[in-house]
C-alpha cells in the first residue's frame, strides 16, 4: 500500500496542466496540511475543512475598500465600450448613430454593485510515507452567488446628447450588451457549485530535538506538487465570472515550513507557499481600446495568458497543548499575485492593448486568522479570517472548522 502510495504521488508530480488564481481569499494555497500532525503511531488522516464566505469587499488599486464591482474601476464607462471595432459592424453602426456624444465624465457611465458570498469545502488525505515523506491529496468542492446586482446609470438627462444616449444605449444596456458582446449577461446574477482543482503534494517534514533552556525542537519541511485543472472554468459569458481554480490551468505548487517549540508550550512557524502556472489557452474577453473599462468587455478571442508567480507567506504564534488538550493560534497571511500576461495571435485585436486591463495587473492580500483547536484522539479546530488590507483583490470574512481523523 504504502509503495503503491508513493509512485502514484511521484508520477503526479511530473504530470502537469496550469491555471490562474482568483484575488480573492476564499482561493488560496493551502499550508494546513504542512502544518498539521500525526497522531501517535497512526499513519494516515482525513481532513474535513468547512468554511463560509461573508461580508465580502473589495480593495482597488490604491488599496480602498469599495463595492466588488468597483474593484478595477470605480464605474463602468459604454461609450468606450464600443471602441476599436470595425465600422462595418453592428457596433460599429451603433458607434456612428453616437457619433455627436463625447465622453463628459457621466454620460454613459453606469455605477455597478453587487453581493458576492460563497463556501468551501475541502477534503484532503494524507500518509505517511518512508523517509519523512508525506503524501497529500486535497478536492475542494466550492460554491459562490453573485446577487444583488444593480446597474446606475450616471447619464444626466439635460441635452439632446444626454437623451441620445441614453434612447440608444443606457436605458436598455442589458440588452445592447448581450447582443453585441456574443451574449455577455450582465443582467442577472449566477450561482454555481463544483471542484475546484485537485492537488497531489509530495511533502518532506523532520523534527530536530533541541536539548537548550528555551529552544526545545526544530521542525523542517518542504514540499512540491501540482494543482490539476479539475475546477469549474470562468463563465465568460456571465457579469464578473470567477473560476474555482486556476481557470483551465495545471500549477505547480512548492514550499517549505519551519516550526520553533520554545519551553513547553509555545510554538513559532513560517511557511511560504508557492505557485507558478503554466501558460494557457482560451477563449476569452479582452479589451479593443485603451480606454475601456473591464468589467463590460464586448470582444471574445482565443489567448495565451502567461499566468503571474504566486507568493503566499503565513507566519504563526501558537499555544501548544494548554491544559494538555488545546492548541491556540494567531496566524498572519499574505498574498502576493504578480501581473498576468495576455498573448493574442489574430489582426483583430491587439496584445499591446488588451494588456492594459487593471484585472491582469499585480494583486495583494493580507488576513489574520485565529483559530483554536481541540488535539485528542481526534482534531477539531475552529477558525475565523479577518481580512484587511490589500489591492486589486477582494477579501471575505471567513468563518471556518477543520476535523482530522486519524486511522
Amino acid at each position: 500500500m504504502t509503495k503503491r502510495f508513493l509512485i502514484l504521488a511521484i508520477i503526479c508530480l511530473y504530470l502537469s496542466p496550469l491555471q490562474a488564481i482568483f484575488p480573492d481569499n476564499i482561493f488560496r494555497l493551502g499550508y494546513l496540511a504542512q502544518t498539521t500532525k500525526f497522531h501517535g503511531h497512526k499513519k494516515s488522516v482525513l481532513t474535513i475543512d468547512a468554511e463560509g464566505a461573508f461580508d465580502a469587499v473589495a480593495h482597488n488599486t490604491l488599496g480602498n475598500s469599495v463595492n466588488i464591482l468597483q474593484i478595477w474601476q470605480p464605474n463602468q464607462d459604454t461609450l468606450t465600450m464600443l471602441r476599436g471595432f470595425d465600422a462595418n459592424t453592428q457596433i460599429g453602426n451603433l458607434v456612428s448613430i453616437l457619433n455627436s456624444a463625447n465622453d463628459d465624465g457621466v454620460r454613459g457611465h453606469i455605477l455597478p454593485s453587487a453581493k458576492l458570498s460563497g463556501y468551501r469545502l475541502n477534503f484532503m488525505l494524507r500518509h505517511k510515507l518512508p523517509f519523512n515523506l508525506t503524501g497529500n491529496i486535497l478536492v475542494p468542492v466550492i460554491g459562490m452567488k453573485l446577487s444583488n446586482i444593480s446597474l446606475i446609470d450616471q447619464t444626466k438627462n439635460i441635452s439632446f446628447t444626454d437623451q441620445l444616449v441614453k434612447t440608444n444605449l443606457t436605458d436598455n444596456l442589458a440588452q445592447v450588451v448581450y447582443n453585441l458582446g456574443d451574449k455577455l449577461d450582465i443582467d442577472n446574477g449566477w450561482n454555481k457549485n463544483g471542484l475546484g482543482d485537485i492537488e497531489v503534494v509530495l511533502g518532506w517534514r523532520k523534527a530536530f530535538k533541541q536539548v537548550k533552556p528555551i529552544l526545545k525542537n526544530v521542525k523542517l519541511g518542504i514540499y512540491s506538487g501540482l494543482s490539476f485543472p479539475t475546477g469549474v472554468l470562468a463563465d465568460q459569458d456571465k457579469l464578473f465570472p470567477i473560476p474555482f481554480g486556476n481557470d483551465g490551468a495545471v500549477g505547480i505548487i512548492f514550499g517549505g515550513n519551519i516550526e520553533l517549540q520554545w519551553w513547553k508550550h509555545l510554538r513559532f512557524g513560517i511557511v511560504p507557499n508557492f505557485l507558478y502556472q503554466l501558460p494557457h489557452s482560451r477563449n476569452r474577453r479582452v479589451k479593443t481600446d485603451i480606454d475601456q473599462t473591464d468589467l463590460f468587455l464586448l470582444a471574445k478571442t482565443d489567448t495565451l495568458k502567461e499566468p503571474g508567480f504566486t507568493q503566499q507567506y503565513a507566519l504563526y504564534l501558537e499555544g501548544y497543548k494548554l491544559f494538555n488538550t488545546l492548541n491556540l493560534r494567531t496566524t498572519y497571511e499574505y498574498i502576493k499575485h504578480n501581473q498576468d500576461t495576455l498573448n493574442i495571435f489574430n489582426q483583430t485585436y491587439t496584445s499591446q492593448i488588451a494588456n492594459t486591463a487593471i484585472s491582469l495587473q499585480e494583486w495583494t492580500l493580507h488576513n489574520m486568522i485565529f483559530s483554536l483547536a481541540y488535539v485528542g484522539d481526534f482534531t477539531a479546530t475552529v477558525y475565523y479570517k479577518q481580512p484587511f488590507n490589500g489591492k486589486n483583490s477582494i477579501q471575505s470574512k471567513i468563518l471556518g472548522a477543520t476535523l482530522d481523523v486519524y486511522f
